[in-house]
């Protein structure tokens, strides 16, 4: 079985046993060996692709896993709100940016700009300049954004008006071209400044020198003389840089508050703060006032957080269509990340006290849902009481049990939620889950199937996945289990970094295109199905007509091999058929195991074909599963249940295997299954984990074989395949050992054989 990272990256998110362990806890996987593209049934982290439906309003069943940028929109949906389509792709591209990494400065083309302008005027090739500059000791392994879009669209601009004015042959314009050359050597190091032109010189190109000079100190990181000048050239009321110098110079004490002494940065945001302030009361600098708002909006982050999380969060709340819809959640976020806490998946780990976080509904919201304090419930009851809001109901619906007495209460009000509102299908999920884990199974049962079939369009694939998973729970019989067992995948994904990012469709290999668009096991199937089935009833799966054939045939596999290492020779005989339509190349080894005298010799024939095909594995496989073909090694070593190795051995002390046999024990079956079969089920599981990593069994039952039958002619290629699986499968810290005991009976009792001299080595852990 495939790691399945998504599923690692669940939440608890229930006070209640039951549904938490399905839905939304680390559930026990066989896994081992590089990330790889994997199917994902419900997205974790964030909504299913494409993202633009949930930013339009399809937000099926809203998790407190989610960022919290999603939550706050599903937060607006459920009070009844809308996004305009500008608003809509503000919050895509603000996701995309975060999800993907994407660099959104486009300095090149920045610098283009101001290149193709300057050279109108200088020819000959243009200076190299770079926009990022190195910090001063001691963070000087540090770089940042030094030179910004605005800087090079500005020379570029106040360049086309000097030619304008002067004329392209006037050679004050090529003074200016090459003392903004100057300008810009500061934006990656050094101190390169302009020298001041003389009082006779022209008055435009003085006051243009002294803007260059200005700006050269700033792009040198030398903040208190950039600011001491941009003051100068604010006082000098003819100046055409007059209305911007202000501005310039509460962006010199923000620079300061960035990048300068850790001591004096209060006061230079404190500075930086008044100033602003007065540049956006003088209606003389209007021209500026944009860009001084988006200033003063940074400095009242970093100097009162608190205050302007709460700012943001009532004006993200309101239902009145914003332009800067974009940066306000983005800095949001921010700021609730470093107030609350950030985790993994934005889960709640406060750094201020909770009483700080109630200061709008939104930032009060999104931390209520997201957090795991039991107390959180009487205070989302006491919220939804006092403003019958969605938003709120969901959160109390979310984590009340059923023995509350305002469960019913709850679940009355979230009954009269229409299908046509965007919080029904989140309702009804956490809805139902009351009445699974109050054991109302029938009634369970009856909303289920209405959901999933006559309001099935109001949910998402990762949406009906979800309801699958608690209809599956409460199946009444094998045949409706795999009904719901297997699922649609809402995405593939490699999700090595815990974004959920889609795979490119070129990414997928040639074995798992073949389970594009097709139904597959997700983990708490495959769960029940490993560990809470017993091998009676497993036998019955593989001949079931409700699933397809290739699931048959990851089933098949799994039950045959697990019969064989559970010495049942009876049912591993009768699934030999079977096995040999839907596996046709393992036809001519199970005809061997088939025509074997007696159970020892079945074995051996069944370990024989299991060392010749390394994909097969006594599990059945989450998702796509192996991507190698089963006579093939994998590549990363997912070879011969490759994931025997995580489980615990006989060699595991009682300490250690407590955790995974509890674990393994406390999983939720369905209600169908009896405890007779239960109790089956984990008597042969705790048979099976006792069995250890392959490749030391391996060795093991090829070295006692070949000991009882030394001339039987498939004993030298055993001894070979079984020293190979020490190399190509997953190891512990006893491989070794088995390693060099096959290699020395090979070369000891068949010095001569061809197998022997494909076996130079034997292999350490």
């Amino acid at each position: 079985m495939r790691s399945k990272l998504t599923s690692a990256r669940r939440r608890s998110i229930f006070a209640v046993a039951l549904l938490v362990t399905m839905l939304f806890q680390t559930p026990v996987t066989f896994a081992c060996g590089p990330f790889s593209i994997e199917a994902v049934f419900t997205f974790s982290v964030h909504p299913e692709y494409p993202l633009e439906k949930f930013a339009g309003g399809d937000i099926g069943v809203v998790r407190p896993s989610y960022a919290r940028s999603y939550l706050y929109v599903a937060y607006r949906y459920f009070n009844g709100g809308t996004f305009n389509q500008a608003e809509q792709q503000a919050l895509v591209d603000l996701w995309k940016d975060r999800l993907e990494n994407r660099g959104t400065s486009g300095e090149e083309n920045w610098i283009q700009v101001w290149l193709g302008a300057r050279q109108k005027v200088v020819a000959g090739a243009p200076p190299t300049i770079d926009v990022y500059r190195r910090r001063e000791k001691p963070n000087d392994y540090e770089t940042y954004l030094n030179c910004h879009q605005d800087a090079f669209e500005n020379a570029a601009a106040t360049l086309e008006d000097r030619l304008k004015s002067l004329g392209r042959e006037n050679p004050a314009v090529k003074q200016w071209v090459e003392a903004q050359d100057q300008v810009f050597a500061n934006c990656s190091e050094g101190r390169h400044l302009p020298v001041a032109l003389p009082t006779e010189t022209d008055a435009l190109m003085r006051f243009d020198r002294d803007y260059q000079i200005a700006s050269a100190s700033f792009y040198a990181a030398d903040f208190d003389q950039a600011k001491t000048q941009f003051e100068t050239i604010a006082a000098q009321a003819k100046s055409p840089w007059h209305a911007t110098a202000p501005y310039l110079a509460a962006r010199a004490l923000l620079r300061k508050a960035s990048l300068g002494p850790d001591e004096t940065k209060k006061a230079s945001l404190i500075q930086a703060e008044e100033r602003l302030n007065k540049v956006l009361a003088d209606p003389g600098l209007n021209s500026t006032h944009a860009a001084a708002k988006r200033l003063l909006n940074i400095v009242r982050i970093r100097l009162h957080p608190e205050e302007k999380m709460h700012e943001l969060g009532n004006a993200l709340a309101s239902k009145t269509e914003s332009q800067t819809l974009r940066q306000d959640l983005c800095d949001y976020t921010i700021l609730m990340d470093q107030l609350a806490g950030d985790g993994e998946a934005h889960h709640q780990n406060p750094k201020t006290s909770p009483a700080d976080l109630h200061g709008d509904d939104l930032t009060d919201w999104i931390t209520t849902f997201q957090s795991d304090k039991p107390d959180m419930l009487d205070y989302a009851l006491a919220r939804w009481q006092a403003t019958s809001s969605v938003p709120w109901l969901i959160a109390a619906l979310s984590r009340i049990e059923p023995r509350h007495a305002k469960a019913a209460t709850l679940q009355a009000a979230a009954a009269t939620i229409p299908a046509s509102s965007r919080a029904f299908a989140t309702a009804a999920f956490f809805s139902v889950r009351l009445d699974i884990v109050a054991g109302r199974v029938e009634q369970a049962r009856t909303k289920l199937d209405e959901l999933l079939t006559k309001d099935k369009s109001h949910f998402n694939l990762s949406a009906l996945n979800l309801l699958k998973e608690q209809r599956m729970i409460v199946a009444g019989s094998l045949d409706d289990f795999l009904t719901f067992a297997q699922r649609m995948p809402a995405g593939y994904s490699w999700d090595d970094n815990g974004r959920e990012l889609p795979a490119e469709e070129s990414e997928m290999t040639e074995e798992g295109k073949q389970f594009e668009a097709k139904a597959l096991f997700d983990s708490d199937a495959t769960e029940i199905l490993n560990h809470r089935m017993p091998l009676a009833l497993l036998s019955r799966v593989t001949g079931n007509d409700r699933l397809p054939v290739h699931l048959r045939r990851d089933v098949t596999q799994a039950v045959w091999l697990r019969s064989v290492l559970l010495g049942d020779s009876r049912t591993a005989s009768a699934l030999v058929p079977t096995l040999k339509t839907l596996v046709p190349e393992l036809t001519p080894l199970l005809d061997e195991y088939a025509s074997a005298p007696d159970p020892a010799a079945k074995k051996f024939a069944a370990i024989y074909a299991w060392l010749k095909f390394p994909g097969i594995e006594p599990v059945i496989d989450t998702g796509i599963g192996r991507g190698t073909p089963l006579n093939e090694r994998d590549s990363y070593r997912d070879n011969w249940w490759c994931s025997a190795v995580t489980l615990p051995t006989d060699e595991t002390t009682e300490e250690e295997k407590k955790p995974a046999v509890a674990k393994a024990s406390e999983k939720p079956a369905p209600v169908f299954l009896t405890p007779a079969q239960r109790a089956m089920a984990d008597k042969e599981y705790a048979a099976l984990t006792a069995l250890g990593a392959a490749p030391n069994y391996l060795c093991r039952q090829v070295l006692e074989w070949a000991t009882k039958h030394p001339t039987d002619p498939r004993v030298p290629e055993a001894l070979h395949l079984a020293v190979t699986t020490t190399r190509y499968g997953c190891t512990d810290k006893q491989t070794g050992r088995w390693s060099k005991a096959a290699h020395d009976f090979l070369h000891q009792r068949y010095p001569n054989n061809a197998w022997t001299k494909q076996t130079p080595y034997w292999f350490k852990e």
